[in-house]
C-alpha cells in the first residue's frame, strides 16, 4: 500500500485537473459549432493527455531531483503545490522507477497519436509532437525549458490552446481556429498562472540550482503583476469572445468565478513573498482554473443547437 501510495503521488495523480478541463472543453466546442461528439474519440483524447501529463510530471520529478532542485528547497517553503512530490528524496521510491513510468507513459501517448492520424487526420501529428517535446524535454536535457524561461509559456500553450485544439479535431477532423483561439486562452491564461504562483515558493531554490524560470529571473517583486494580470485578462477575452460572437452568451456564466479570482489577487498581493500563507491563493488558482474552464465548457453545450 505504501508504494501505492508512492505512486500515485510520483505520478501527480492530484495534478490531473491541469489537463482534463481543456478536453472537456475542446469537446464542448466540438458539440456547439459541429454538433459534433464521439465517446470512444473522447476518452481516448482524455487518456492521452492523462498519459503526456505522466510522462510529463515523472520525467519533471527525476530530472529535478537529479538536479538537486526538490531537496534543497526550505522545509519552511515547501507547500501542497511546489517543491515536487519529495517522493524521490524520501527515498519511497527510485529514482529509476519513475523515469521508467515516464517513458512507458509517453510511448502509450505515441500510440494514440499514432491511431488519431490514421483514423481521423494528419493534423494529430504536430499537435502530438508539440505536446511530447514540449513535456518530455520540459526539465530533461538537452532543452531543459523550465531552465531557459520557456516553461511558463509551453505550459500556457499544451494545457491551453494545444488540448483544446486536440480534443477539437478529434471530434470533428477540422481545425477551424478563429472559433478555437479565444476560449482556449482562458484555461492557457489560467494554467500559466497556476505554474506562476507555484513558483514563488521555489525562488531561491530554483535560483541556486540555476532553473531560471520566469520568476527567477523577474524576481519576486517584478513578478506579481504578471500574475495578477494571467488571473485577470479572462474575462476582457470572454468579453470580447461573446461581442465577437466566438462565444455564446450563456458562456457569461463563468463570470460566477469573478470572486474567487479577486480573492486570490488579493491573497497574493498581501502574501506573495510568505509560502505557507500563500497556500490558500495556490489552492484557489487551481479551482479558478478548473471552475472557470469547466463553466465556460458547460455555456457552450448549454448553447448548442
Amino acid at each position: 500500500m505504501f508504494s501505492l501510495w508512492s505512486w500515485v503521488g510520483v505520478v501527480r495523480v492530484k495534478f490531473f485537473v491541469a489537463g482534463i478541463p481543456a478536453v472537456i472543453l475542446g469537446a464542448a466546442l466540438a458539440y456547439y459549432w459541429a454538433g459534433s461528439f464521439n465517446p470512444v474519440n473522447f476518452t481516448l483524447s482524455l487518456i492521452g493527455v492523462i498519459l503526456a501529463m505522466i510522462g510529463t510530471y515523472t520525467f519533471n520529478e527525476y530530472y529535478d531531483f537529479k538536479s538537486g532542485v526538490d531537496v534543497i528547497v526550505p522545509r519552511e517553503h515547501i507547500t501542497p503545490f511546489n517543491a515536487g512530490s519529495r517522493i524521490l528524496p524520501s527515498g519511497s521510491l527510485k529514482p529509476e522507477s519513475a523515469f521508467k513510468a515516464g517513458f512507458v507513459a509517453w510511448i502509450l501517448y505515441s500510440i494514440i497519436a499514432v491511431y488519431f492520424t490514421f483514423s481521423v487526420g494528419w493534423v494529430i501529428v504536430p499537435l502530438s509532437l508539440v505536446g511530447l517535446i514540449s513535456g518530455a524535454f520540459y526539465t530533461m536535457p538537452p532543452f531543459k525549458w523550465a531552465y531557459r524561461g520557456l516553461g511558463e509559456l509551453l505550459i500556457g500553450l499544451n494545457y491551453g490552446p494545444l488540448i483544446t485544439f486536440g480534443a477539437y479535431y478529434v471530434q470533428t477532423a477540422a481545425l477551424p481556429l478563429d472559433l478555437l483561439i479565444l476560449p482556449s486562452l482562458i484555461p492557457g491564461l489560467l494554467i500559466t498562472a497556476v505554474i506562476w504562483i507555484n513558483e514563488f515558493p521555489d525562488y531561491p531554490a530554483d535560483r541556486a540550482a540555476g532553473k531560471m524560470n520566469l520568476v527567477a529571473r523577474l524576481g519576486l517583486e517584478r513578478s506579481r503583476i504578471p500574475y495578477a494580470a494571467q488571473i485577470l485578462l479572462i474575462y476582457p477575452v470572454l468579453f470580447i469572445g461573446v461581442l465577437s460572437k466566438v462565444i455564446p452568451l450563456t458562456g457569461l456564466i463563468m463570470l460566477a468565478t469573478l470572486p474567487i479570482a479577486f480573492n486570490n489577487v488579493n491573497v497574493f498581493r498581501r502574501n506573495y513573498n510568505v509560502p505557507k500563507k500563500l497556500i490558500p491563493a495556490m489552492r484557489g488558482t487551481v479551482l479558478l482554473f478548473a471552475a472557470s474552464t469547466l463553466l465556460l465548457s458547460l455555456g457552450y453545450i448549454l448553447a448548442a443547437r
